[in-house]
């Protein structure tokens, strides 16, 4: 997204006048939410501005983000956006100074937000649409789900996207299912490049979630780019969705768009808000379609997470999603939840929420972006009903754990669940 205030005749600002506006931005950015956060992205920033003075003038976002590596405070920034990515200098790393690219183009958009100019409006059924789907796929039906895949190549050379890519691929699926994020911020020429050219397709369809990194550009790369594409035609240009056979009904959900106030870099999920146009109808459909198909078994689709389990402590932090989506589902009797956002997988086990139903949560973030993966003694992780069944654990020695994806198989009201990893063996599975 262009710069509004860059000039005719300066149109490529120096460093430390991309970071003055950034705070200004900052100055005047009227979402209230996580302010201690905000303040130490001010002071990050304007620590940068000073060391910053003299670095060349660059002509883009992206080439002012790489100058930022050279900044003694950049790692300060990083830690003030929250990168809390594996350790290292590498593309994707915490060390990688293109992080920045999230928080610039997040305040690019604010303002708009902020003054109700949305890049986007957020597309609903109301148009004439109906997201309801029939599933199709005999005998069984596969589903291939992937989380925050969207990084392309990394360095130059193939990433273990493009490897998941592959196997998805060999697994001839009836469906493939991205969970959202498109890196770095989700503009349109990364969604075409890092998403869109390797994406495997399912025979049947194929569906992509909304998150935050898609939404720091305002969604524009998501809804006019990615949804756009004849890849995704079976989705209709909805950031929502629903599948459904006599057994089974699968819902996919923009936990995203209306995130703007619920957090800062829309780091939690949420369903609506009340305030923006049309922000009441994706969860006043949920309700409508919960009612018609009382009865089935439900797969629930997010980007954002419902709880969290930190790998050193154990200790287990409840997200606002998980309160929206539990008075949504509170009368299912039995779902499974798959959502991204945190670059890991981890399978939960089983929770009870009453005597009668029950719920299955897992993470399924681990598409693309390195991380470290869970210490090998899992038994000592999570908190009340929460407990951690299996998680992709690190190699030894210790270093970046393996991505992968997810392979559901339905068959009549049977679910199979498989956990592959990035050289297409598999590493987990419920049989």
């Amino acid at each position: 997204m262009a710069d509004s205030r860059s000039s005719a005749a300066d149109p490529a600002p120096s460093l430390a006048g991309h970071i003055s506006e950034i705070i200004d931005r900052l100055t005047q950015f009227k979402n209230r939410v996580d302010l201690p956060k905000r303040e130490t992205l001010f002071e990050a920033l304007r620590q940068l501005q000073d060391e910053a003075r003299g670095i060349a003038k660059g002509a883009s976002i992206a080439e002012n983000a790489e100058r930022l590596a050279r900044l003694p405070s950049a790692r300060r920034l990083l830690d003030a956006i929250g990168v809390r990515e594996m350790p290292g200098l590498g593309q994707y790393q915490a060390g990688d100074p293109r992080w920045a690219e999230s928080l610039l183009q997040y305040y690019q958009t604010a303002l708009l937000i902020d003054t109700g100019r949305r890049p986007i409006n957020f597309p609903t059924h109301k148009s004439g649409i109906d997201p309801m789907q029939k599933l199709v796929g005999k005998p069984a039906i596969t589903i291939a789900i992937v989380g925050d895949w969207g990084s392309g190549n990394i360095e130059g050379r193939p990433s273990p996207a493009a490897a998941i890519a592959g196997h998805i691929k060999a697994h001839n699926p009836d469906y493939t299912i991205h969970l959202g994020d498109v890196y770095y911020a989700g503009l349109a020429e990364e969604e075409r490049d890092n998403f869109l050219k390797q994406w495997p397709q399912g025979a049947a369809g194929t569906y992509t979630l909304n998150s935050n990194h898609e939404m720091y550009c305002g969604g524009v790369g998501y809804f006019d780019v990615v949804l756009a594409d004849p890849k995704f035609a079976a989705q209709q240009r909805l950031s929502y969705f629903a599948l459904n056979n006599e057994n089974w009904l699968i819902i996919g959900l923009d936990t995203a768009f209306f995130g703007y106030r619920q957090s800062l870099l829309y780091e939690q999920g949420t369903l609506s808000d009340s305030r923006e146009r049309n922000g009441t109808v994706q969860v006043e459909w949920l309700s409508e379609v919960l009612r018609e198909h009382a009865g089935k078994r439900v797969i629930l689709l997010t980007h954002h997470d419902g709880f969290d389990v930190d790998p050193i402590t154990g200790a287990v932090a409840t997200k606002p999603l998980y309160q929206m989506v539990m008075q949504q589902l509170k009368d299912v009797r039995d779902f499974f939840w798959y959502w991204g956002h945190v670059h890991t997988a981890i399978v939960y086990e089983q929770i009870m929420l009453n005597r009668t139903s029950t719920f299955s949560a897992r993470c399924v973030g681990h598409g693309a972006i390195p991380y470290v993966g869970f210490p090998k003694e899992l038994s000592r992780l999570g908190q009340g009903d929460v407990k951690v069944r299996w998680a992709e654990t690190r190699p030894d020695p210790p270093q970046r754990a393996f991505n992968g994806f997810l392979l559901l198989t339905l068959k009549g009201a049977d679910l199979t669940e498989e956990f592959y990893d990035e050289l297409g063996n598999q590493c987990w599975s419920n049989v």
